[in-house]
């Protein structure tokens, strides 16, 4: 039977789409809900590896995005990319980013 619309598929523990004109997708909600909508999340942000270049790091994930923070405090930024995040997400990254330079501070 098909299912046009998400759903969770508890024999393989996942969540599942079909579509009229593809094939099916799978995954965690975020990515089938991406494919239904055919659209998804972009996060830019700039680091040591891409601050001298013409396009900007990115992630479709928040989660993906506190990795490259992490990965690379000093030199993270989403400077001239704030729309792109809410007043929360601005000030978790903030947050976070004060946290690594506290530490580094108390590292010395």
């Amino acid at each position: 039977m098909k299912r046009y619309k998400p759903w969770y598929d508890k024999k393989k523990k996942c969540w599942r789409v079909d579509f009229p004109d593809r094939d099916s997708e799978e995954g965690d909600l975020l990515y089938v809900a991406s494919e239904f909508a055919r659209t998804g999340l972009y996060f830019p942000y700039n680091d040591s590896q891409t601050k001298d270049r013409d396009y900007d790091g990115h992630a479709h994930y928040f989660e993906g995005v506190l990795k490259a923070l992490l990965d690379d405090p000093k030199e993270f930024t989403i400077k001239g990319l704030e729309e792109c995040y809410s007043a929360q997400e601005q000030e978790m990254l903030a947050a976070v980013q004060e946290r690594l330079r506290q530490m580094q501070e108390e590292k010395k």
